[in-house]
């Protein structure tokens, strides 16, 4: 990872000093020193334009800060490209740290989905001291989260395996907290197809779809027109806290 660094910064050291001799070149030939900056960032990047006119392109000058320009786009790409793996390399560790720490929780919360709902959630549980894994339902939520020092997991709502990573046989309970109460059913199935004991606590937005959430396996309802979602975190936390469920 070091040597990986140090390769970058000698790239981008190279890509400067290239710009700089280019920029002199360039204002040797008698080009002012503000068409020149600009020329050779254009140059460099491989762009089309017209700020220096033919006959002063043809000085060799000019021609040697071409040359100079020439390089500096392919070795801009190498180092792009380097930042990319080496943060998808990060996000990888980061998340199989992550998953080592799932693993090791007993009595834990998940929250699914992700979003202002949820996030209020997350803070109740985390003021009581309580531990949470949110399930994600994309890679920019997840780095959001692990920037957040919350655990949390990506992949299918609607797959068991999830719920397993999230580690659900040692959870206390699960929260759905979708705006979609068609999401949340499907939540409730999931979750208690991974664990038949584990008690949902199942946001509403229709007070109809109360009895349909109830069929799906919810313990307990919220309707989203009576409760925020610090409402929720709090009744969850007092709920875990004082009632103590058994998984």
């Amino acid at each position: 990872m070091v040597n990986l660094r140090r390769t970058q910064y000698t790239f981008l050291s190279i890509i400067l000093v290239l710009y700089i001799l280019a920029v002199i070149m360039t204002v040797a030939a008698g080009i002012s020193l503000q068409i020149s900056l600009i020329d050779n960032a254009m140059n460099a990047l491989q762009v089309n334009y017209g700020f220096i006119q033919f006959a002063s392109a043809s000085n060799p000058y000019v021609l040697a800060s071409r040359l100079l320009d020439a390089p500096i786009l392919p070795l801009i790409t190498v180092v792009f490209a380097a930042w990319f793996f080496d943060f998808i390399n990060n996000m990888n560790i980061r998340e199989r740290l992550v998953l080592s720490k799932i693993r090791k929780l007993n009595g834990h919360v998940i929250v699914v989905p992700y979003d202002g709902f949820a996030k209020a959630v997350l803070h109740e549980l985390r003021e009581s001291g309580l531990k949470a894994v949110t399930i994600v339902n994309s890679k920019r939520e997840l780095a959001q989260l692990y920037r957040e020092n919350e655990l949390a997991v990506h992949g299918d709502l609607r797959s068991i395996e999830t719920f397993d990573i999230a580690g659900i046989d040692k959870a206390r309970c699960v929260i759905a907290c979708s705006k979609d109460d068609v999401q949340n059913a499907l939540i409730c199935i999931t979750a208690k197809a991974a664990n038949g004991g584990i008690k949902i606590i199942s946001r509403a937005g229709k007070e109809e779809d109360v009895d349909k959430l109830e069929k799906a396996g919810a313990y307990k309802i919220v309707l989203s027109d009576s409760a925020a979602g610090k409402n929720v975190g709090e009744e969850v936390s007092k709920y875990v806290l004082k009632k103590r469920m058994v998984v």
